[in-house]
């Protein structure tokens, strides 16, 4: 039993590490999509909630820092109720990553920002001139039109210059053929890429952290008992 007990421990402390591994993957994650916002995002003010995800990821990361450092001071005094804690605190981790998760992966298949839709149905309303929104969508991300470049044409619509590398639609070489609707999905995976991994990965220590943790709680107490009980 007491060997149980032991491996246990021992088991719990490599997981806490490697959730406090995890856990400054998180910050760095979260540090690494400030930074990547470029200064063109900034100054159009197309921030798509990357701040906010940023700084939600900076906090959760720090949270599960602390919570494996608990988890380890737990084990080290052989608290049951400071174990069982550590157990609840695993637990709501784990919950809340995946709402995160679930959220983030839903973003990242099907929405687009109102502001892109708003510019997609000015392309195709036929009294409409000019497109400021999507123009700007097209300067940042290279593209052009919301399925491709055929889209001006089908509209009889004379390209933006946003269409065009430098602004320049003299050469059509120069002209984005890809359209804006896929290029920004395709932004927004790779942004979130990164998050999915590192929550996959944290959800499921965390789920074995708890699981042990339960298990070594029942470990300690049953070594008590047997103590009382020849004594």
């Amino acid at each position: 039993m007491y060997c149980t007990t032991r491996l246990l421990r021992y088991v719990l402390c490599v997981i806490n590490g490697i959730c406090a591994l995890g856990g400054c993957l998180l910050i760095w994650y979260g540090v690494w999509l400030l930074d990547s916002l470029s200064d063109q995002q900034r100054v159009l003010g197309m921030d798509h909630g990357e701040d906010l995800a940023a700084a939600l990821c900076i906090l959760l990361g720090a949270v599960v820092i602390v919570a494996s450092i608990y988890g380890s001071v737990a084990v080290a005094k052989d608290s049951r109720t400071l174990l069982i804690c550590h157990a609840v605190v695993l637990v709501l981790l784990l919950i809340i990553q995946f709402v995160m998760f679930s959220f983030s992966f839903g973003a990242s298949r099907e929405s687009l920002p109102e502001s892109l839709k708003q510019g997609f149905e000015d392309l195709w309303d036929p009294q409409h001139v000019g497109n400021s929104t999507l123009n700007s969508y097209e300067e940042w991300l290279h593209c052009c039109g919301r399925n491709s470049a055929e889209d001006y044409l089908h509209l009889e619509k004379e390209p933006s210059p946003s269409c065009c590398r430098d602004r320049d639609c003299t050469k059509l070489l120069n002209l984005f053929m890809t359209g804006c609707e896929a290029k920004f999905k395709e932004y927004v995976v790779g942004k979130t890429r990164n998050f999915h991994t590192l929550s996959w990965f944290l959800i499921l220590f965390e789920f074995a952290g708890s699981v042990t943790t339960c298990y070594l709680v029942d470990s300690i107490r049953n070594h008590r008992d047997r103590i009382r009980f020849y004594n």
